[in-house]
C-alpha cells in the first residue's frame, strides 16, 4: 500500500473564453405610411331596413320560367353540347317574387295615372350637401317602376347577382337617352360611386355598373332608365341608399334598393276645384272616402289581404283615410290665370301589389265634390323629365330650389330655343303664324 502523500494543489486552469452571444435575427422593418385623414373615417355602421311584401300564401312553388317576365325560350343561353347536364332549377326568392308581382301590375298602375279623371349624411366636396329636412321625395307609379321596360333576360340576370347591390336612376336622362349612350352614363356613374366608396374605404374592390337593355331592343317604344350597381361594399351601399340623392356637376342620380319598398304614397292628381285651399280639398277627399258605400268597398278590397279579423280590416281602412294629405300644384294657363291641381297622397296599409293597385284604381274613378268650390276629378300625370317624379311637371320640379344645387337646371335646350324664337318674333321679325 502506497503511503499517504499530500497532494499539491495544482494551479487553476484558466477558464475557456465564452462563446459570443448569438445576435437576434433582424426583424423586418415596418414602413409606416401616412395615416389617413381622420376626417374621412366613418366609425358608424350603416344599416338600411326595407319592408318587403309577404309572399302569397297560395303559391306552392316558385318558378321564374313560368313568370310572364321569363324569356320565351329558357334554353336560349344553354350550351350547344346536347350531352351537357342542364343546371339545376334556381329557387326564386321573396325579393324576386315581389318585383315580378309589381311588374305584372305595372301597366294597370300606369293606366290609372294616365287617365283624365336614422340617417347619416356624408359631406363630400364633389356633391351638394343634404339640405335641412332632406331632399324632395321622388314619387313613382308603382313600387317596381325602376325595373319597367327592362329586357326579361337582363332582369333574370340581375336577379342572380349577389348582394350587396342597388339600383340607380340618373336625373335629366330619359329612357331614350340611356339607350343611346349607356356606356357613357355607366362610366360617369362608376366614377361618382368610386369617389363615395373611397370616402368609406381607402381600398375598395372594383365596382361594377351594369346598364339596362330595353325589352324589344332599340326598336322599342319605351325604354328603361335604371342601372344596376354591384360588387360594392356593404357600408358604401348603405351610405348611398341612406342619402338617396347624389348630385354633382358631372352627374346627378337617385339610389334605390334592389327590391320593392312600400307602395307609393302618390295616388292620383285632381283638377276642377275653384280654390287653392288644400284643407278644403282634403276635406272633400276624406268625406268621399268615408261615405258608407265607398268605405265598404275599401274594406272589401283590404280584406283580400287576409287580415286575421274584421277589426284589423276596419282599422286599416281608418288609417288609410286618416293618412290622406294634399299637395298643391300651381298650374297656370294662357294669360297667367291659375288652374290649380292637387296631388292626393295616402299611406298604404298593405304591401300586397294587387290589393294596392285595385284600391288606387277605385279611388281614382270617384268624384270629389264640394259645396262652393267645384268638383274634383282625376287628371293625367306625366313624369318630370328632370327627376323622373310623377308628382309634378319639369317646370315645377323642386330640386333646383335646393340650396347649393349644382345639378341639372329647369331650362332645357328645347325651352331655350323656343324662347329665342319668341324673342325674335317680338322684335319685329314676322313669325310663321303671322
Amino acid at each position: 500500500m502506497r503511503p499517504w502523500t499530500r497532494l499539491r494543489a495544482s494551479p487553476l486552469i484558466p477558464p475557456l473564453p465564452l462563446r459570443p452571444p448569438t445576435p437576434p435575427p433582424p426583424t423586418p422593418r415596418e414602413i409606416v405610411g401616412p395615416a389617413p385623414p381622420t376626417n374621412l373615417l366613418i366609425t358608424q355602421e350603416f344599416k338600411v331596413t326595407t319592408s318587403k311584401p309577404p309572399p302569397a300564401s297560395n303559391v306552392t312553388q316558385s318558378d321564374l320560367s313560368n313568370s310572364i317576365h321569363a324569356p320565351n325560350n329558357p334554353m336560349v343561353d344553354q350550351p350547344m353540347d346536347a350531352s351537357s347536364t342542364p343546371p339545376a332549377a334556381r329557387a326564386q326568392t321573396a325579393e324576386e317574387d315581389a318585383i315580378l308581382a309589381h311588374l305584372t301590375l305595372a301597366e294597370a298602375n300606369r293606366s290609372v295615372l294616365s287617365q283624365n279623371g336614422v340617417n347619416y349624411r356624408a359631406t363630400l366636396p364633389q356633391f351638394t350637401p343634404t339640405p335641412i329636412g332632406g331632399f324632395p321625395r321622388v314619387h313613382m307609379a308603382h313600387s317596381a317602376q325602376i325595373f319597367d321596360h327592362l329586357d326579361n333576360k337582363v332582369l333574370l340576370s340581375w336577379f342572380q347577382v349577389n348582394h350587396p347591390k342597388f339600383m340607380v336612376r340618373v336625373f335629366d336622362q330619359s329612357g331614350k337617352d340611356v339607350a343611346e349612350k349607356p356606356a357613357i352614363i355607366a362610366e360617369q356613374l362608376h366614377a361618382s360611386i368610386a369617389v363615395i366608396a373611397d370616402f368609406v374605404h381607402q381600398e375598395t374592390p372594383p365596382i361594377r355598373v351594369s346598364p339596362p337593355q330595353p325589352q324589344g331592343g332599340r326598336g322599342a317604344n319605351t325604354f328603361p332608365v335604371g342601372f344596376l350597381v354591384h360588387q360594392v361594399p356593404e357600408e358604401t351601399k348603405n351610405l348611398i341608399l341612406s342619402q338617396c340623392i347624389w348630385l354633382s356637376t358631372d352627374i346627378t342620380f337617385e339610389a334605390l334598393p334592389f327590391g320593392c319598398t312600400n307602395p307609393p304614397e302618390l295616388l292620383f292628381c285632381l283638377s276642377g276645384f275653384m280654390t287653392s285651399d288644400i284643407d278644403i280639398v282634403r276635406k272633400a277627399v276624406v268625406d268621399v272616402w268615408s261615405h258608407d258605400d265607398n268605405r265598404h268597398h275599401i274594406e272589401d278590397t283590404l280584406s283580400m289581404c287576409r287580415f286575421p279579423d274584421d277589426e284589423l280590416v276596419y282599422k286599416a281602412s281608418r288609417d288609410l283615410i286618416r293618412s290622406t294629405r294634399v299637395e298643391l300644384l300651381d298650374f297656370k294657363i294662357t294669360g297667367g290665370l291659375s288652374a290649380p291641381r292637387f296631388n292626393i297622397f295616402a299611406s298604404s296599409p298593405t304591401n300586397d301589389a294587387k290589393t294596392w293597385t285595385d284600391l288606387r284604381g277605385f279611388l281614382n274613378i270617384l268624384e270629389y265634390p264640394t259645396g262652393l268650390d267645384g268638383c274634383g276629378i282625376a287628371a293625367a300625370l306625366s313624369p318630370c323629365q328632370l327627376c323622373h317624379s310623377l308628382a309634378h311637371p319639369r317646370g315645377l320640379c323642386p330640386f333646383p330650389q335646393v340650396p347649393l344645387w349644382n345639378g341639372p337646371k329647369l331650362i332645357t335646350r328645347t325651352t331655350a330655343k323656343s324662347s329665342r324664337q319668341q324673342g325674335r318674333s317680338r322684335g319685329g321679325r314676322p313669325s310663321r303664324n303671322n
